[in-house]
C-alpha cells in the first residue's frame, strides 16, 4: 500500500535561517537605537548638571526638555527610569522575534506529544514556505502513513484471530471421535504386541495434548473477541483451592488458606488459574509447592510458590506471552503455551492482576490478585 504522495515545495527564497537573520538584525537594531537613546538621556544630564558653564548648546537643549528645573536626585531617577523603559523595549522586541520563530517548533512538539499518546489523527497546518512548513508537511504524511499501517496491522491481526478461531472449532468434530478411539486404545493396550501397545500409548498422548490445545485456543479466542463472561458467586477459597488439586490428583501440596475465607468468584475460570499456576510449580518447580491466600486491603491475594530454579530473567518478562513455554529447552511438554496467557486473561477478566516473580532463597513466585468485594 503506498502513502499520500509528498509534497516537494521550491526551496524557500526565505527560509528559516533567513527569518533567524532577520530577527538578529532586528533585535541589534533596537539595541542600537536603545544605546543611543540612552546617549542621549545621558547627555541631558550631563548638561543639566553643567549649569551657567554649558555650553550654548547645552543650554538650549536643557530649556527644551525642562530638565534643567530638576534637582540631581531627579535627575538620577530620569537616567534610570529611561534606562530601563529602553531596556524593556529591546528585550520584548527579541522576545517577539523568538516566539515568531519558535512557535512552530512549540505545536510540532506538541503534535509529536499526541502521537506517542496514540493520536493518529493530528496534523499541522503549515505556515509560509520555510523548512518548518516542509517539516510540517511530512509530519502530516507520516501520520497519515502511519495510520493506514496501524489499520491494516488491526485487520491482519483480526483475520489471524478468526482463523484461529474457526480451525479450532472445526477441529473439536473429529477430536471428539478421535479422543473416542484413544479411550479404547488406552483399554486394549495389554492385548497388543510391544510395538503396537508403545504405538498406541503415542497416539493416545498427542490426541490429548492436541485437544488441550484447540480446547485452550477456543478460550483464547474468546477472550479475543470479547465474549467471555463471568459467573460469578460465593465462594469458599480453601475449598476452591482444595478441589482443585484433588482432581488432579496433587496431593504433597501444601495448602494455606484462612477458613471461611469467601469472596465473589467464578468458579470454573478461578479453578483453571490454580491448576495452571500449580501444575507448572509442580512440573518445573521442586517440592515443597505452597497455595496460601488471604484477605489483603480488600483483595484477595493467593500466592503459588515452589523451591524449584526460578524463572530464567530474561524469560520472566514474557511468562505471560501467549505460547510461551516456562521450560523454553523443552520443545515439547504437556503443556500448550497458553495457560498462563489464559490466566492472565481470566485474573483481568474478575478485574484483578496475575504476576510472577522469583524468590530470594530460589523458587518462582506466581501472585493472583482478585477483588473480595464488600
Amino acid at each position: 500500500m503506498s502513502g499520500p504522495p509528498l509534497w516537494e515545495p521550491a526551496p524557500p527564497a526565505r527560509g528559516l535561517r533567513g527569518r533567524l537573520v532577520l530577527g538578529f538584525v532586528g533585535v541589534s537594531l533596537v539595541t542600537a537605537v536603545v544605546t543611543g537613546a540612552t546617549a542621549v538621556v545621558g547627555a541631558l544630564v550631563l548638561f543639566a548638571v553643567a549649569g551657567p558653564q554649558s555650553a550654548a548648546a547645552g543650554r538650549r537643549l536643557r530649556d527644551a526638555t525642562g530638565v534643567g528645573e530638576l534637582g540631581g536626585s531627579d535627575l538620577v531617577w530620569v537616567l534610570v527610569l529611561a534606562a530601563v523603559l529602553l531596556l524593556a523595549v529591546s528585550a520584548g522586541t527579541g522576545w517577539l522575534f523568538a516566539r515568531r520563530v519558535l512557535r512552530p517548533v512549540t505545536r510540532l512538539a506538541a503534535a509529536a506529544e499526541r502521537v506517542t499518546q496514540g493520536d493518529l489523527d493530528v496534523r499541522l497546518v503549515p505556515e509560509g514556505d520555510d523548512e518548518l512548513a516542509r517539516l510540517a508537511t511530512r509530519f502530516n504524511t507520516m501520520t497519515v502513513t502511519l495510520g493506514h499501517r496501524v489499520d491494516e496491522l488491526g485487520r491482519l491481526e483480526a483475520r489471524s484471530r478468526r482463523f484461529a478461531a474457526d480451525v479450532s472449532h472445526e477441529l473439536r468434530t473429529p477430536l471428539a471421535a478421535m479422543t473416542a478411539v484413544t479411550e479404547v486404545l488406552r483399554d486394549e493396550t495389554d492385548g497388543m504386541t510391544p510395538k503396537a501397545a508403545q504405538a498406541s500409548r503415542i497416539v493416545v498422548t498427542e490426541i490429548e495434548h492436541l485437544n488441550r490445545l484447540v480446547l485452550d485456543l477456543i478460550e483464547i479466542s474468546r477472550f479475543d473477541a470479547g465474549t467471555a463472561r463471568l459467573d460469578v458467586g460465593p465462594a469458599d477459597v480453601g475449598e476452591a483451592v482444595r478441589a482443585c488439586l484433588a482432581r488432579r490428583g496433587w496431593s504433597d501440596v501444601v495448602v494455606d488458606v484462612p477458613a471461611a475465607l469467601v469472596v465473589p468468584l467464578d468458579r470454573r475460570r478461578f479453578d483453571g488459574v490454580v491448576a495452571n499456576l500449580v501444575g507448572n510449580a509442580v512440573r518445573y518447580g521442586e517440592p515443597p509447592v505452597e497455595v496460601r491466600a488471604a484477605l489483603d486491603a480488600g483483595s484477595l491475594v493467593l500466592d503459588v510458590v515452589d523451591r524449584g530454579p526460578g524463572i530464567a530473567p530474561d524469560a520472566l518478562p514474557h511468562v505471560f506471552e501467549r505460547f510461551t513455554k516456562a521450560d523454553p529447552a523443552r520443545s515439547r511438554s504437556e503443556g500448550s503455551g497458553l495457560g498462563l496467557a489464559i490466566a492472565l486473561e481470566n485474573a483481568r477478566l474478575h478485574g484483578g492482576a496475575l504476576t510472577a516473580r522469583n524468590r530470594t532463597g530460589g523458587g518462582a513466585r506466581f501472585t493472583l490478585t482478585l477483588p473480595a468485594g464488600g
